[in-house]
């Protein structure tokens, strides 16, 4: 399973999306009445009872491999168990079901605070949850998934995705000449794979990916030190810490550590996790058809 948590402020609009959705199906609640306005109105009545919490709203969604759908009645369980492990155990909430996508998957709505007026800490949430999903997998024989911080490539985001499912559904009815292309990030990856070899300078691994169409931008610090390295293909650019992390990270840390040789002109004596590599791109050195900007606005558009 893959969950998401978000926080919010708005129970009206959470609610209409979750169960205006033509597909939606009510899997279950603690909430009494049966409207969209008796749910919201019930979870707004509890910021009352501690109005210092600006995001008194929690969506929670877990989505389920193709070919997995829990019955009804082993989702509720899957949803209190969810609910308890993340610190839920006194909040109001509802969940429902939605498959209009390409694969089966759940929402809740919950209020963050509790019927004594504390609000759950989102402390870490997002991998809580994942530890809580993992649990769940086996104690329901579900299919188990990686955590995120156990994966080493950086996956497509979601659009990429479901434009590639759907390309390859046209090109098995004949529409298309040929399968779906990568993703963008997929390529990039592929290229940095092929390109790395321990030993190996960092110009030359740079020239490298050019030959293969993999354009690199680095940063500079005003004394004059590398500190970042971004990669762009078909005008789309990604900072180095976007790509990949442990064993197959793409900052400069991460390269240094799979065998490039790269003088940073930073101290090497201090212990820094390759993923920690903060990326910045200036304008300098730079073969991108486009300008990088800023971590704030960094391009990441695949």
């Amino acid at each position: 399973m893959i969950g998401k948590i978000k926080k919010g402020k708005s129970f009206t609009g959470l609610t209409k999306y979750i169960l205006e959705k033509e597909q939606a199906e009510l899997i279950c609640t603690n909430l009494a009445g049966e409207t969209i306005q008796d749910f919201y109105k019930q979870l707004a009545a509890t910021k009352q009872l501690n109005p210092r919490v600006r995001s008194p709203v929690s969506h929670i969604s877990i989505s389920f491999p193709p070919d997995e759908r829990p019955e009804n009645e082993e989702l509720a369980e899957i949803i209190n168990e969810t609910l308890s492990g993340m610190g839920f155990d006194k909040n109001l909430y509802f969940a429902a079901s939605h498959d209009d996508c390409n694969h089966f998957h759940v929402h809740i709505a919950a209020s963050r605070i509790n019927i004594d007026g504390e609000c759950v800490s989102d402390w870490y949430d997002k991998r809580r949850l994942e530890k809580v999903l993992r649990k769940l997998e086996s104690q329901f024989d579900l299919t188990s998934v990686p955590n995120s911080w156990e994966i080493e490539r950086t996956a497509p985001s979601t659009g990429q995705k479901r434009r590639m499912l759907r390309e390859n559904r046209e090109w098995e009815l004949g529409l298309r000449d040929k399968p779906a292309d990568k993703s963008v990030v997929e390529k990039i990856q592929d290229t940095i794979e092929t390109a790395i070899k321990p030993g190996m300078e960092l110009t030359e691994f740079i020239k490298q990916l050019e030959v293969n169409g993999v354009e690199t931008s680095l940063r500079l610090s005003d004394e004059g030190s590398l500190e970042g390295i971004s990669y762009s293909l078909d005008g789309i650019a990604f900072a180095g810490h976007k790509l990949g992390r442990n064993g197959k990270a793409c900052t400069l840390k991460g390269l240094a550590t799979r065998g490039i040789k790269v003088d940073t002109g930073l101290d090497s004596s201090k212990n820094q996790n390759p993923d920690d590599e903060f990326e910045t791109i200036p304008e300098i050195k730079t073969n991108s058809p486009s300008p990088i900007k800023s971590k704030k606005s960094q391009i990441e558009l695949d």
